[in-house]
């Protein structure tokens, strides 16, 4: 098949809905070779930053000289940016090619009985199968959701990361931080090390107990590893700090803003330091280029100035917490209008009592997603919190409606759904 029917059978599956489970990507892949097991990973997991912890893991193998593999989800702009080598996205007739050797076992699978896969089922197993085809020296692999019934859990890793631990598809994963942890924790496999993101006491305690039965070896991340170092730069968007590993002090100048972005680059230095000890050749100087030069679209980045135009894709409560806290820390100006979109099953309330406080304007837009929240409905809940507010669901129209409403001093602020960030990403590039 081609590009276009390759993206078409993938959609296509996507009716199937959501069968979570690890049964039917282990017979697909053992009818392709099992070219997952010949492949040498770094397996992520976590509510927030698992991108971020992904992007700059990636990074730093790269920078070392690595062929790297880089799995995420969901995508911003372009489908193809979900399966990455070496920063560059996967070439649509790569794509093609072994979505068709996919889809022929997948064929293989129905006749045995099996459930019909979920369109994540597939991309993965295109992923693994790209990334042995094309021989990286090391995966590093986003879990899709939750971890323990994730198609991503057939590995076994070099090395086991969990981010932060927060309440995110609760119909899902559970309703406690106990039990969104124990799913969170099911990528845990036998004698292989963890770092862990400093956690809330009931997360880390379901995550320590699998450790011990995993015989896993738990590095925790204390939150006074890093220490922020506050420098002028001029009006250049970097944050400095330093980090200090069980091994290591590193003195870390980051292109990601967000005070959990030191955090999450605290976990991934505690996991660089793990690879080193491993066998791996990764020197200082490797590591500092690739934080100073990582970049993950979407995370409280910076699209235009004067004004400034921000976009964050804080899809949760938690997230939507750490953007007010970095909004307040990193940027300076008169007023904010901020287009909000949210999908419906999130915590709508909190989160919008949380961010649309601070703004001077609100603009709620529809995300498209078949769970978004409608903006009319979106609008009533915000208005309960900030009067100024109106409903638009064209995204151009959004924008331009934001921008008249400022001056060069003044902020806009995109923010809520992925889904929606990726499209204004489009809007803002195209309209500047």
């Amino acid at each position: 098949m081609n590009y276009n029917e390759a993206m078409l059978y993938i959609e296509n599956t996507a009716k199937f809905g959501s069968n979570f489970g690890t049964e039917r990507t282990e017979k697909i892949l053992e009818l392709l070779g099992n070219p997952h097991k010949e492949l040498k990973c770094i397996h992520i997991a976590g509510t927030n930053g698992k991108g971020s912890t992904t992007a700059m893991i990636s990074k730093i193998l790269i920078e070392a000289g690595f062929k790297v593999g880089m799995y995420t989800s969901p995508f911003i702009e372009e489908f193809e940016e979900r399966i990455q080598i070496n920063g560059q996205n996967i070439p649509k007739c790569d794509l093609a090619k072994v979505v068709t050797k996919v889809s022929e076992a997948v064929e293989k699978v129905i006749e045995l009985g099996y459930e019909h896969p979920t369109e994540f089922e597939i991309i993965t197993c295109a992923m693994f199968l790209y990334y042995y085809e094309e021989k990286v020296d090391y995966a590093v692999i986003e879990v899709g959701l939750g971890g323990r019934m994730d198609s991503t859990n057939v590995i076994t890793p070099l090395v086991s990361v969990i981010t932060s631990i927060s309440f995110d598809h609760m119909q899902i994963l559970g309703n406690t931080l106990g039990k969104i942890a124990f799913e969170k924790g099911g990528i845990i496999k036998e004698k292989v090390p963890v770092i862990l993101y400093p956690q809330e006491k009931e997360a880390e305690e379901v995550i320590r107990k699998i450790c011990e039965e995993k015989n896993s070896h738990l590095t925790l991340v204390n939150r006074d590893s890093v220490e922020y170092v506050d420098k002028d730069l001029s009006n250049e968007y970097y944050q400095n700090f330093i980090v200090k590993t069980k091994e290591n002090r590193y003195e870390v100048q980051l292109s990601l803003l967000g005070t959990h972005q030191m955090l999450n680059c605290s976990v991934v230095l505690h996991t660089i330091d793990e690879l080193i000890k491993q066998g791996i050749n990764i020197k200082k100087e490797h590591i500092y280029k690739a934080l100073k030069e990582v970049k993950w679209p979407g995370r409280l980045e910076i699209m235009r100035k004067n004004p400034l135009v921000v976009l964050d894709g804080a899809h949760n409560i938690d997230g939507i917490t750490n953007l007010k806290k970095s909004v307040e820390r990193y940027f300076k100006y008169n007023k904010m209008v901020l287009i909000l979109g949210i999908l419906a099953d999130k915590q709508v309330e909190d989160m919008v009592s949380t961010i649309t406080p601070m703004a001077h304007k609100v603009i709620a837009v529809t995300p498209h997603s078949y769970r978004a929240e409608n903006s009319n409905i979106l609008m009533q809940v915000i208005k309960k919190h900030n009067e100024n507010c109106e409903a638009m669901d064209d995204y151009e129209e959004a924008y331009k409606k934001a921008l008249s409403y400022c001056n060069e001093d003044d902020l806009i602020l995109i923010s809520g759904s992925l889904y929606m960030i990726g499209d204004m990403r489009k809007v803002v590039k195209k309209l500047g």
